[in-house]
């Protein structure tokens, strides 16, 4: 009976960490790193229904976790060309994530509506190589979170400031192009609740175990002592 007990708060627990995991939106696999391009890489996509950004990312091809230079990332509005998150600056030792070829810095949680965007990055060199796959490679692996994004294609331009661009000359078409560049990434949560922040969920998360065994070894010494007499 006990064991059965703790196999049902096991599986209750996995399932509220499954509920409340962030989505990676683009995910870089290994051996994707074949360009040194400084200008702006963006991946464009729809969103259908409300989402939460919680971190913004970059591809790391190295999968050290280090980024050398200087990277830059945000996610631009395309009908307004307006930034609406923040803007990520990533230098240094960051912990992989995802396939372990990405990383994150988590930002104060951004709703966005349904409408047109793109999550643009600028700074890949020789020391911090991007993906291209005109070059070779499969480019990122999408997930839309259950449908709540429609990837729409990639842009690019030469300049080396974040500056919301807009043309993909030399591309894949569609749908190959949805995948084009390993360049910037994100992780959001559907809908637009407030989020609170992941510490909140392990502290009550470790606080339900520690009641549940709690309750469990007093129940099962009381047993034992009752047998003992």
């Amino acid at each position: 009976m006990r064991r059965y007990l703790v196999l049902s708060i096991t599986l209750a627990i996995m399932g509220l960490l499954s509920v409340y995991a962030d989505t990676i939106a683009y995910t870089d696999p290994a051996g994707q790193g074949n360009q040194a391009w400084g200008g702006n890489l963006a991946l464009n996509f729809d969103v259908v229904s409300p989402i939460t950004v919680t971190s913004l990312g970059v591809f790391n091809a190295s999968g050290s976790g280090t980024i050398t230079g200087t990277i830059q990332v945000v996610i631009f509005n395309t009908a307004t060309n307006t930034e609406v998150t923040p803007v990520e600056t990533f230098h240094g030792a960051y912990a992989p994530a995802g396939l372990g070829f990405d990383v994150f810095q988590a930002i104060t949680p951004v709703v966005l509506g349904a409408g047109t965007y793109r999550v643009d990055a600028v700074g890949f060199s020789g020391v911090d190589l991007n993906g291209n796959i005109n070059y070779s490679g499969t480019g990122p692996v999408l997930n839309s979170g259950g449908g709540k994004l429609l990837f729409t294609g990639a842009s690019y331009d030469g300049s080396g400031s974040l500056d919301d661009p807009s043309t993909c000359g030399g591309c894949q078409p569609p749908p190959a192009q949805l995948s084009q560049f390993d360049a910037g990434t994100f992780e959001f949560s559907g809908g637009a609740t407030t989020v609170p922040e992941p510490s909140s969920y392990l502290l009550s998360l470790a606080g339900l175990v520690g009641m549940t065994l709690v309750a469990i070894l007093r129940r099962f010494f009381s047993a034992a002592s009752r047998r003992s007499f």
